[in-house]
C-alpha cells in the first residue's frame, strides 16, 4: 500500500510539474463533456429504439448510426451527421467556465500550445475563449472533403505556430459544425484507421495528423480524461499514433479512469489492468473526473470545490 501511495504522489507530482511547464498535451474523449453531451451509448440506445434496430448491441454508437443511416437516411451518411449535430450539439449548455473545477475551464487555465479531442463538441474551444486566449480549430481531414468544410489554421505559409496564447485545439474524428468530418458510423472508423495505418510516419500540414499535432502526442506527456481502458478507439489510437517511439524516448502519461465496469473483482480487474497500463507507460488514477479536477485545481493554485 505505501509502494502505491508513493507511485500515485509520483504521478501527482510529474503531472503537476509537466502542466506549469507545458509539457503536457491533454487528451479528451467523450466522458469529459458528461452532462453537457450525451454519451456514445445513450446515443446509440436512443437511436437504436426509435430506429428498431434489431441486433442485441445497442449501445455500440458506430454499428448503431450505420444502421440508421441505411434504414433511415437511405445510406446518405452525411445527412445523417447533419441532422445528428443539429439535434444534438447546436442547443448545448454551456458549462460554468468560472468554476475553478470545471475540466475544460481547468485546462484552458493552463498555459499549453496543444490539446487533442476525439469529441465533436466545441467546450474546450470555448473554455480557452473565456479565458481570454485566442485558440484556432484544426480538425483532421481523414477523407475527402473535410478540407473544403473549415479554414486550416496552417497556411501555406507555415506562419501558425501553436502556443500557450494561441493554442491549437484539434478534433481527431471531426466536429459538429463541420458534418462531414464527423467519425460516426463504423464504416467511418475504418476507413479512418485504414486512412491512419498507411499514413505511416509520412506527415506534412495536409496530413491527417499534422507534424505539430504528431510532435505533441509523441514528445510530452500524455493526460488522458473521459475515455475507458476498454474503449478500442483509445486503445488502437494510442497503439498507432505511438507505434514507432523508441523506448528510450517514451513519456510518463496519466489516464484518469472510473472503476472498471463489469468486473466481479474490482480489486483484481484494477490491478491487472495498472500492470498491463504499466507497460505503456500510462499511469491509471481511479477517480471520476469532477474528484481528479478538484484535486487538480488545489494542488495547481490552492483552489478547489
Amino acid at each position: 500500500m505505501t509502494d502505491l501511495r508513493a507511485g500515485r504522489e509520483l504521478a501527482w507530482r510529474m503531472l503537476i510539474s509537466n502542466l506549469r511547464t507545458g509539457q503536457c498535451t491533454p487528451f479528451l474523449g467523450a466522458g469529459a463533456s458528461a452532462g453537457h453531451i450525451p454519451l456514445g451509448a445513450v446515443l446509440a440506445a436512443e437511436w437504436a429504439r426509435l430506429s428498431a434496430y434489431p441486433f442485441k448491441d445497442s449501445t455500440n454508437l458506430g454499428r448503431v448510426m450505420q444502421y440508421v443511416a441505411s434504414v433511415d437516411f437511405a445510406g446518405d451518411l452525411v445527412s445523417l451527421k447533419e441532422h445528428l449535430a443539429a439535434e444534438v450539439f447546436a442547443e448545448v449548455q454551456m458549462p460554468d467556465f468560472r468554476n475553478v473545477t470545471q475540466i475544460h475551464s481547468l485546462l484552458a487555465r493552463c498555459d499549453l500550445p496543444v490539446y487533442i479531442t476525439t469529441n465533436y463538441d466545441d467546450l474546450l474551444f470555448r473554455a480557452l475563449t473565456y479565458h481570454e486566449k485566442r485558440p484556432r480549430l484544426g480538425v483532421s481531414p481523414w477523407t475527402a472533403g473535410i478540407e473544403d468544410q473549415f479554414d486550416s489554421p496552417f497556411d501555406a505559409l507555415g506562419n501558425y505556430h501553436p502556443s500557450p496564447e494561441e493554442p491549437l485545439v484539434f478534433h481527431l474524428h471531426g466536429h459538429w459544425k463541420h458534418p462531414r468530418s464527423m467519425v460516426l458510423a463504423e464504416d467511418d472508423y475504418i476507413e479512418y484507421l485504414i486512412r491512419l495505418v498507411e499514413e505511416g510516419s509520412t506527415k506534412d500540414d495536409r496530413s491527417m495528423i499534422p507534424p505539430v499535432v504528431h510532435a505533441a502526442l509523441r514528445t510530452k506527456p500524455l493526460l488522458f480524461i473521459g475515455y475507458s481502458l476498454h474503449d478500442w478507439t483509445f486503445l488502437v489510437l494510442f497503439r498507432t499514433l505511438l507505434r514507432d517511439v523508441d523506448t528510450s524516448y517514451r513519456r510518463r502519461h496519466v489516464s484518469v479512469q472510473l472503476e472498471p465496469p463489469m468486473a466481479e473483482d474490482i480489486g483484481s480487474a484494477k490491478t491487472y489492468l495498472e500492470e498491463a497500463f504499466r507497460e505503456r507507460h500510462i499511469a491509471i488514477f481511479w477517480e471520476s473526473t469532477e474528484s481528479f479536477t478538484s484535486e487538480l485545481a488545489r494542488r495547481m493554485w490552492g483552489e478547489a470545490r
